[in-house]
C-alpha cells in the first residue's frame, strides 16, 4: 500500500515560511549605510547625539544578525518538522537501502554463478 502524503503540513509550512521571511525582510535587509542614515535622522531631530552613533549603528547591526540568525533557525526547524512529518527518506535511508541492494544483488549473483556449474554438471 502506497503513503498517504499530508500535503496539508506542506502547506502549512509555506505559509509559515512566508510569513517568517515577510517579518525578518527588513532586518535582513538592515545595512550599515542604512542604519547610519537613521542615526543622522534621529540627530537631525535632536534624539541623539553625534558621538553615540558607533554605539548605535553597531547595536542595529547586531540586532540585525541575531534576528537573521533566529530567522535562519525558525525556517531550519519547520522545515525539519514537515520533512518528519511527511515521512520522507532520509540520506541515511536511501544509503541503507541502497547498501543492502547491493548485497542482495552479490547475493543473487553468487546463486546465479552456482546454479550455472550446478547445470554444467
Amino acid at each position: 500500500m502506497g503513503q498517504v502524503t499530508d500535503w496539508g503540513g506542506v502547506t502549512r509550512m509555506f505559509e509559515t515560511l512566508d510569513k517568517l521571511m515577510l517579518a525578518g525582510l527588513g532586518a535582513l535587509s538592515m545595512t550599515r549605510e542604512r542604519a547610519e542614515k537613521m542615526f543622522d535622522d534621529y540627530v537631525s531631530r535632536g534624539q541623539a547625539e553625534r558621538d553615540a552613533c558607533g554605539g548605535f549603528v553597531k547595536e542595529v547591526m547586531d540586532s540585525a544578525e541575531r534576528t537573521r540568525r533566529e530567522l535562519e533557525k525558525l525556517v531550519s526547524d519547520q522545515v525539519r518538522q514537515t520533512m518528519k512529518s511527511l515521512q520522507a527518506a532520509t540520506q541515511e535511508d536511501i544509503q541503507r537501502i541502497e547498501r543492502e541492494m547491493a548485497t542482495k544483488a552479490d547475493t543473487l549473483r553468487i546463486e546465479l554463478k552456482l546454479d550455472q556449474l550446478l547445470a554444467k554438471e
